[in-house]
């Protein structure tokens, strides 16, 4: 028998789908957010389930964005035990705006992931 301590990990995943990552900033405008594909349903909902399978629990760090358009998905992500954690609203980087628009940004997700956790 091993006197070895158990091995503990921290897993944190980003709630964003695929065009809110900075690389695609240069590429697709924030106000076509809402016209593309969404796939962070399918995709989170597939993680969701390997966690499951393997009685995992991780911390999803949810923008607000996605929270407004996915209540059900951010739910699910709670109901299933999992730490809600706030990525900001709209995906914008921290050095990029004024103090006054990061607390915005920070406070309206905040609301939204409050009222649906």
């Amino acid at each position: 028998m091993s006197s070895a301590a158990p091995i503990t990990n921290a897993l944190t995943i980003d709630v964003e789908d695929y065009f809110q990552v900075s690389a695609f900033a240069p590429h697709i405008a924030r106000s076509e957010w809402s016209t593309r594909e969404c796939r962070v349903e399918r995709n989170v909902n597939a993680i969701l389930e390997m966690l499951a399978s393997h009685g995992t629990k991780a911390t999803f760090f949810t923008l607000g964005w996605i929270a407004e358009r996915y209540p059900q998905l951010v739910r699910q992500i709670v109901k299933e035990g999992h730490e809600l954690a706030s990525h900001g609203y709209g995906h914008e980087r921290a050095s990029d705006q004024t103090e006054a628009a990061f607390f915005a940004d920070i406070h309206l997700a905040k609301i939204v992931l409050e009222d649906l956790a």
